[in-house]
């Protein structure tokens, strides 16, 4: 039932609410105004009751004295028939007058009417309506007024005794009667001009009712019809906007919502295609770095990491080899990261293949160094830069050559350090970053390995990586975390590495700089 009222229209609603709320507001009305009329003629009836009680019963005391002052000197003289004549004569004039007795002493010495009939199935009003004075008794019958007995005694003049006299009151409750069916004809005649005037109340009600849902529901229900057509695909449907109330500022907000709703779902879609393009230019950029596993070439292993701070990032590192079994080591930063480093760095590895192809392997580091730094600078126009760091490592010498390009400086572990030699040998040689000057020269120099060396490359992502307490990693957290690793293979070194940093970050997941770290041994 709730749930079939609940799919009813919100105009529907309205009215049946408005209706009913009418409804109970009309007859509640109208009942009470019955009820009070009623009250008002219970009230009415009881006060003229009362005023005529008392009027009778003063009128009855009357009457009664002055026959018991007449009596009196009738008595004194023995007159019995005189006071039989005045009580015929008062019956006579006064028609409530049921019954007059005199009593000479205790003897009644006139009687006019039946006192024994009259007083027959008689007793006191159980519910006192008025005050009576002395010896005034009102009496009912069956629970009806029936009479007003009133006894008043005398002595003097040498004549005692008392005048008892019975005067009719039922025509108080025929009063009374007809009295309340006027009053009922009244009630009938007021509920039936409430029942119009609540009818024609209601009816106005009621159509004003409709008229007010109607105008309320009306743009309500286009609103609903615009939402459905919305939700269908018609970006374009706007709701008409007439009105400067509440739903005309639900309408124009729904027009600014739709309006929106068409923009972000157009900005979705170009936000999917460049996201899609991101993913693309992700996967272009890993088929570029080498593969994430130990890679042994001669007696030299090595593996290496990379980590984006977004999709795309500008780090890039490689080999390869040369001439002679000579090999080729790279790595690079570009400034920033995103899509612009990334095609940078595509655009150093292909200068560095290329290089590599028409030099026939007969490649030196500078060499290297100057032709990448032409292309960086036409490429980037100076809005990139990259720091650079080449290395060729030459089994048959056992030694490194490298030149640097403003890159941080690898790190060499010796094994097994000659006297007087320290045991981390930075590989130290500075020059311009790729794309700052067009013409810039780079050094280059050379320090023999050993059998069981370590060496480290590295950006600074990892180094000033940020901790939960907002320091960063640093240089002497990452020589202890590598100094603590030095025995084992180069890929449990890089895990041991790699480790220790996520440890200490903030948030490894989502550095704020590109990360790559590639770990080399030579294993003799």
């Amino acid at each position: 039932m709730l749930k079939s009222l609940n799919s009813l229209p919100i105009s529907f609603k309205l009215m049946i609410t408005t209706t009913l709320l009418l409804l109970f507001t009309v007859g509640l009305y109208g009942a009470m105004n019955v009820q009070n009329l009623g009250n008002a003629y219970d009230e009415s009836r009881s006060e003229q009751e009362e005023l005529l009680l008392q009027a009778v019963t003063q009128n009855a005391r009357n009457v009664t004295t002055l026959l018991a002052f007449s009596a009196r000197s009738y008595i004194a003289a023995t007159a019995y028939g005189d006071i039989q004549l005045l009580l015929d004569t008062l019956t006579e004039d006064d028609e409530r007058l049921v019954y007059a007795r005199v009593y000479d002493g205790e003897t009644p010495v006139a009687t006019k009417g039946d006192p024994e009939e009259a007083l027959a199935g008689t007793a006191p009003l159980g519910d006192s309506r008025v005050e009576t004075p002395a010896g005034v008794d009102v009496l009912s019958r069956d629970g009806a007024l029936h009479i007003v007995r009133v006894v008043v005694p005398f002595d003097a003049e040498g004549a005692s005794g008392k005048v008892e006299i019975g005067r009719s009151i039922a025509d108080i409750e025929d009063r009374n009667r007809l009295i309340g069916e006027r009053i009922g004809e009244r009630k009938q005649v007021a509920i039936i001009n409430a029942l119009f005037v609540g009818g024609m109340i209601i009816l106005l009600g009621v159509v004003l009712n409709i008229l007010q849902a109607l105008r309320i529901s009306r743009p309500i229900r286009e609103l609903t019809d615009s939402v459905e057509r919305i939700a269908h695909g018609d970006l374009g449907e706007r709701a008409v906007v007439d009105s400067t109330d509440e739903i005309g500022v639900l309408g124009r907000n729904f027009n600014y919502m739709a309006e929106r709703l068409g923009i972000l779902i157009k900005e979705t879609e170009e936000r999917a295609t460049y996201e899609k393009e991101m993913e693309v230019a992700r996967i272009i950029q890993e088929s570029l770095l080498p593969p994430n596993r130990l890679i042994t070439k001669g007696d030299f292993e090595f593996a290496g990491f990379f980590k984006s701070a977004s999709i795309c990032g500008g780090d890039w590192w490689n080999f390869a080899e040369i001439a002679d079994g000579r090999l080729l080591m790279l790595i690079g930063d570009v400034t920033g990261h995103g899509v612009s480093s990334a095609m940078i760095t595509a655009a150093a590895k292909s200068c560095c293949d290329t290089l590599r192809h028409v030099t026939d392997g007969e490649l030196t580091v500078t060499f290297l160094l100057e032709e990448l730094n032409k292309t960086i600078y036409e490429a980037a126009n100076r809005r990139f830069v990259m720091t650079f760091f080449a290395t060729i490592i030459d089994p048959r010498a056992r030694t490194l050559t490298f030149s640097n390009a403003g890159h941080n400086f690898p790190l060499l572990f010796r094994a097994r350090p000659a006297d007087g030699e320290p045991a981390i040998v930075p590989l130290i040689t500075r020059g311009n970053r790729l794309g700052d000057v067009m013409d810039s020269r780079f050094l280059e120099r050379t320090v023999p390995y050993g059998e069981g060396d370590v060496i480290v490359w590295y950006t600074d992502g990892i180094t000033e990586g940020l901790g939960k307490s907002g320091d960063e990693y640093g240089e002497k957290r990452f020589r202890r975390s590598i100094r603590s690793a030095l025995d084992r293979p180069a890929d449990r070194i890089l895990d041991k590495i790699l480790g220790d940093a996520e440890a200490y970050f903030a948030d490894f997941a989502h550095p704020e700089d590109d990360i790559t770290l590639v770990v080399g041994r030579f294993t003799g």
